[in-house]
């Protein structure tokens, strides 16, 4: 409901200065200014707003001061329940207003960024997929066609075996599992746009790479700082906040009479 959701909006608490008194609604003796209506909205919000955004909070405060006052004149407002009901809502308007103030001044470093990464990183985990790559190198160009052919003929770990120019050609060419961070980037391009067990021809320098892959697989893997940054950003924010709301909390314990009587609510 309409305003229901405007009830809620204008409990919002929010710092603004003060400004000159510009009328922009009045219902009898109850006005509506400029700065009151600016005083329920962000900066940005309010500079954002269009102007039939306004206009409709404008009339959503029109109906809900009617409504208001309408209930003032039939003593509504007098309901024993009712009362119990607003001075709820006027407390609870008064602690967001002092927990709103105490965080305003909160602040978080780079620093506690950093050091709240390096000891909860293994929590910021992303898949990595792997492919375990097999090669044949070679530096003789005029080797290729030969080695396809025996490829065909054969097999690719028999042609790796006996043309291969490294140590790792005497066990079928098998290098082992490469990602996109410890692979050099043409093999990998190559690689993640073939279809397993086809294989190409790559160049790198003098050197010529035959290179299939023959499985896949997916790996946890922790993100790096730049990643992960704003996310943790949100939860030292949220754990300073608790821990200051809980601080307040237990400051005015100490410093209050508190008395607590639960043999009135027990069945």
């Amino acid at each position: 409901m309409k305003v229901i959701t405007f009830l809620i909006f204008f409990i919002m608490i929010f710092s603004c200065a003060k400004k000159e008194e510009k009328i922009i609604a009045q219902v009898d003796n109850n006005k509506l200014l400029l700065e009151d209506f600016e005083c329920n909205f962000q900066e940005n919000d309010w500079k954002n707003m269009k102007i039939e955004e306004k206009q409709e909070y404008i009339q959503d405060w029109i109906q809900l001061t009617l409504l208001s006052q309408e209930a003032d004149k039939l003593k509504i407002s007098e309901i024993p329940e009712i009362k119990s009901k607003i001075k709820s809502a006027e407390m609870n308007i008064k602690s967001n207003a002092l927990i709103a103030q105490r965080f305003s001044d909160l602040m978080v470093s780079e620093d506690e960024l950093f050091n709240y990464y390096k000891l909860h990183k293994s929590k910021f985990l992303k898949k990595s997929e792997e492919y375990r790559l097999q090669r044949i190198l070679i530096t003789d160009e005029s080797k290729l066609d030969m080695i396809r052919d025996e490829i065909k003929d054969t097999s690719f770990d028999e042609a790796a075996k006996k043309y291969s120019e490294e140590d790792i050609g005497r066990t079928g060419g098998f290098v082992g599992f490469i990602s996109k961070k410890n692979a050099r980037e043409v093999i990998w391009n190559t690689i993640i746009h073939l279809i397993k067990g086809r294989y190409k021809t790559v160049q790198i320098g003098n050197a010529f790479h035959i290179v299939r892959y023959t499985q896949t697989r997916l790996m946890a893997v922790e993100k790096n700082f730049s990643e992960v940054k704003e996310e943790i950003r949100e939860i030292v924010i949220q754990n300073k906040k608790e821990e200051i709301f809980e601080n307040l909390v237990e400051d005015l314990k100490m410093n209050a009479d508190i008395i607590v009587n639960y043999e009135y609510i027990k069945e």
